[in-house]
């Protein structure tokens, strides 16, 4: 029986609870609960409710409003947003679901889902710009990025099941959000545009005046729109991670859609490498010498590119073995010679792909609206210059040379030669 929308408030949640079945063995009593808000996005409204009787009893309630929570009413967004949020966490659940936070209960009619209170984890940004080390985190998401990827992948569904799928995921507004803010708005001077005023206008103008590189971003921008490679999370940064020294769980895929399966590789690689070029300020603040913690986040991206290919292939190679001699390229009349051969030429592509991707994120994070807080809170604005210029020299090179990298190892080492892991900012 469909349920009338309603948006949710702390006086009104407990209520909506009670008439919830399935939640009933999850709180004992839903008479003194305690409701908090706390969403700190753009766009939805996060409560943690606890039993106060038994604090061991809680959970998390997430609901879509009609609105961009950030503006207000005057920018109407559809709530059918968290339709894609709810079926990506279903396929995700269920590919990886020690990476995935349990859900208890979701509802179309009222764009929410309630799910585990992972009260013992941080949001992984603010843990990195802490300096915090993880030492478990590029096996954990190298595993989410595989699964998720080849299992919605035409390499593993069935042709006809993954083209309704494709058709099931089409996330128009969310989609264009991406569209517009990550590889149009920060190359074309736009309004929405926020720049540091120690930003040097040339190193603006070298993403924005420079006919090849906004050509580049053009060819990653037509790939986001075209190809529909894999279910991806769509917004896969270290705000939509949760960790602590033995678990690392995923959130937030309301972005979710078929899409190129470099798009999150490289949006999550990108974050590494901001952190990378902030922490050449934030080390040396912190009382630590910045080599050490440096080299350890280029080491995570490369081990997450790294973990990510040699299961990704696992996977592949398995699945192919099973079919009994049918691979993606036909027979196996060379003994498997063929499809090794495509599995690594894919691969080339995908990592291509991946630099081009995580370099507009890069690039996005630093001219247009929605920073990163990694950089942004760096209050010595000539300093915050200093990494968003090096960020910027590297974007730059990524994109218009991403077919010319062999290995992620050559993209750190792009990433040394322009700010040294020893190096600290005064």
């Amino acid at each position: 029986m469909a349920m009338e929308y309603r948006q949710l408030t702390e006086s009104t949640v407990a209520e909506y609870l009670a008439g919830v079945p399935e939640l009933r063995g999850r709180l004992s009593s839903f008479t003194d609960l305690d409701v908090r808000e706390v969403g700190d996005g753009n766009l939805n409204y996060v409560f943690i409710v606890t039993n106060r009787a038994a604090p061991d009893e809680t959970l998390v309630v997430k609901q879509a409003v009609p609105f961009l929570r950030i503006v207000g009413e005057s920018w109407p967004l559809s709530r059918r947003r968290m339709d894609f949020e709810i079926a990506a966490l279903k396929t995700q659940s269920a590919l990886v679901p020690e990476h995935v936070p349990e859900v208890f209960h979701a509802s179309t009619d009222m764009s929410l889902v309630a799910m585990r209170n992972l009260r013992d984890h941080r949001i992984l940004r603010g843990e990195l710009i802490a300096g915090k080390r993880f030492p478990l985190l590029a096996d954990h998401m190298s595993t989410f990025l595989a699964r998720t990827l080849f299992h919605t992948s035409d390499f593993a569904m069935d042709p006809a099941e993954k083209k309704a799928a494709v058709a099931a995921s089409v996330n128009t507004e969310l989609c264009k959000i991406t569209e517009d803010f990550v590889f149009t708005h920060p190359y074309d001077d736009s309004a929405t545009n926020a720049y540091n005023a120690e930003l040097p206008a040339e190193a603006i103008a070298g993403i924005q005046r420079d006919p090849e590189l906004r050509a580049a971003v053009g060819e990653m921008k037509f790939a986001f729109m075209t190809a529909a490679e894999a279910l991806v999370h769509g917004d896969l940064h270290t705000g939509s991670i949760m960790a602590n020294s033995r678990e690392t769980f995923v959130i937030d895929p309301e972005f979710a859609f078929y899409g190129p399966m470099g798009f999150d590789i490289g949006a999550l690689v990108a974050n590494f490498y901001l952190a990378y070029f902030a922490h050449a300020w934030r080390q040396p603040q912190l009382g630590h010498d910045p080599a050490s913690y440096r080299w350890w986040l280029l080491e995570t991206a490369g081990g997450l590119w790294e973990g990510f290919t040699a299961k990704f292939l696992a996977l592949w190679r398995d699945h192919d073995a099973a079919r009994g001699g049918e691979s993606f390229v036909g027979r196996d009349i060379d003994g498997g010679k063929s499809a090794e051969a495509y599995r690594q030429r894919f691969m080339k592509t995908l990592l291509a792909d991946t630099i081009g991707f995580a370099a507009c994120k890069m690039m996005r994070r630093i001219v247009g609206i929605a920073k990163v807080a990694d950089i942004a809170t760096i209050p010595d604005l000539k300093a915050r210059a200093i990494v968003e210029t090096h960020a910027l020299d590297m974007a730059r090179r990524m994109v218009m040379n991403r077919t010319g990298f062999d290995t992620i190892a050559d993209v750190a080492a792009l990433a040394r030669s322009i700010s040294a892991p020893e190096a600290g900012i005064p």
